[in-house]
């Protein structure tokens, strides 16, 4: 049972097709390391434009996996662009997000082998 992740949402979107499921799960894999990255440099460089648009892309893929505490993260760093708030504002928030993501990651790579 996955602890991190509830690929319900995502079985029910691609009707149950394993394949469609895989192939999505191994490019949320690929583009969530990316855009972690690019997340934490934005919000290192006050970059407020960069890190919406990385929280924006990486949000469906969140919904789709059911990765619920990673997605109030996301909405609170979105919520922290558009205020321009101050770094030490967002780092914990961030670091918990991170966090949730990456272990999510690491799930989805071990139930499934990739």
């Amino acid at each position: 049972m996955a602890l991190y992740y509830d690929l319900g949402p995502l079985y029910r979107e691609y009707n149950n097709d394993k394949e469609l499921v895989r192939a999505r799960l191994i490019d949320f894999l690929l583009d969530s390391k990316k855009r972690l990255k690019k997340i934490k440099k934005g919000i290192d460089e006050k970059e407020y434009a960069k890190v919406e648009k990385h929280i924006k892309s990486l949000k469906p893929s969140l919904e789709f996996l059911g990765v619920d505490q990673a997605i109030d993260e996301a909405n609170q760093i979105e919520e922290w662009t558009l205020d321009q708030g101050k770094t030490k504002e967002v780092k914990e928030i961030f670091k918990s997000f991170q966090l949730h993501v990456k272990n999510a990651r690491k799930e989805i790579k071990k139930d499934f082998d990739l």
